[in-house]
């Protein structure tokens, strides 16, 4: 039986859903070779805050886990992540731990920029098929296999949609606003930002496009800042914290950069606003959804300009969600057509809390109200909003 999952394969962070629960890591990657971190006892951490998986002879160290303790951790913000495995290896690790059985068979919805839909066939040439991962629980190490035959790329933005016109057991919220009209989504990745546009429903590709612009430009300029200003010299994926909180520490002290983070973030939000112009006539959108974790970072200094525009419920994780209900959405149809009810088999557990978010590595539960080229998008029918 495949287990659906929805997957963001973001450039800042690592988004992941299979309708009963999610998590959220920082997409770094770095080595594990220098031993087991070894915890002593006081501080409280979830699965993916504690992820150490060996794949293909060697150990690694993955989000928050790799921050703390891998002395060569990165954040690949290449435009094709070619670094070494590191898709490969971020990807397998986010599985791993969905991974309850010794064979763990996944029908992963995951999507790409716009612009880089055309890298489809390639992502999943790269991922499909069996593999062999060990995943490791403090001093506690077990394998197990992934199996990978069905993968489906979808261009990104469109989980956000799905994500509130699609419920968590993939039904069609028929009296959806969104399901209407002209809907744009903004979503305002850590490297890129994506445009994407559904019209009375349906994915429209010309009025889509990818921007190489997102908030790690603002990390940069931020970064420069501090290295002037205090000597301090931080690596990007080190200051998540800092610029959600508005400070950093020196020299043992709390140091203020609300001014500083505000003044270029809304530089940032002002570059966002020329491009989407340029490409929209915004008068004719009816709905804009701003989205992404840059999203809920940008959103105060874009809805002033945005009339008509509102921020994805819990936008960090909504593409991830969202991919899952489209997967969901899938295994229904599929089941009925082959006759047979697999509803229960793959129906999400009820036990469903609204989301949340931090920085670092995250889990949150789901709630029911809480990063050629088209996507089809399910067509209004009729249903209740959840």
């Amino acid at each position: 039986m495949e287990r659906c999952i929805g997957l963001d394969m973001g450039y800042g962070f690592i988004k992941i859903d299979d309708g009963r629960e999610g998590h959220v890591f920082p997409s770094v990657v770095g080595e594990g070779e220098s031993g087991m971190p070894m915890s002593l006892g006081v501080a409280q951490r979830s699965g993916s805050s504690e992820l150490r998986i060996t794949y293909g002879g060697k150990s690694y160290l993955l989000g928050d886990y790799a921050i703390r303790h891998s002395r060569l951790a990165h954040r690949g913000l290449s435009p094709t992540r070619a670094e070494g495995d590191d898709l490969k290896i971020l990807f397998l690790g986010a599985l791993s731990l969905y991974a309850r059985e010794t064979v763990n068979n996944f029908h992963v919805v995951t999507g790409l920029p716009p612009g880089r839909m055309h890298m489809a066939d390639d992502l999943v040439r790269q991922l499909r098929g069996d593999h062999e991962v060990i995943r490791h629980v403090g001093p506690s190490r077990f394998g197990v296999s992934i199996r990978l035959e069905n993968i489906e790329v979808v261009p990104q933005p469109v989980g956000s949609f799905w994500a509130e016109v699609l419920d968590d057991r993939g039904q069609i919220r028929g009296d959806h606003p969104l399901l209407n009209g002209r809907v744009g989504i903004m979503d305002i990745g850590f490297r890129t930002s994506d445009f994407a546009t559904v019209i009375d429903g349906e994915y429209s590709p010309g009025f889509c496009k990818t921007v190489p612009l997102g908030i790690s430009f603002g990390y940069e300029e931020i970064a420069q800042e501090l290295s002037t200003q205090y000597g301090l010299e931080r690596e990007q994926y080190t200051l998540d914290e800092a610029i959600i909180q508005g400070q950093v520490n020196v020299n043992g002290r709390p140091v203020d950069i609300v001014e500083l983070r505000d003044r270029i973030f809304g530089d940032i939000a002002t570059k966002l606003l020329v491009e989407a112009r340029s490409m929209w006539q915004i008068q004719e959108y009816d709905h804009i959804i701003i989205t992404g974790g840059g999203g809920r970072v940008l959103e105060r200094y874009l809805r002033p300009e945005l009339s008509q525009a509102q921020l994805a419920q819990d936008s960090v994780t909504a593409n991830a969600r969202g991919y899952f209900n489209w997967a969901y959405f899938n295994a229904q149809q599929r089941a009925a057509e082959m006759g047979h009810a697999a509803e229960q088999e793959a129906a999400p557990q009820e036990d469903y809390r609204s989301g949340s978010y931090g920085t670092g590595s995250t889990t949150y539960s789901r709630g029911g109200d809480s990063d050629g080229d088209g996507a089809a998008v399910p067509p209004a029918r009729s249903g209740s909003e959840g």
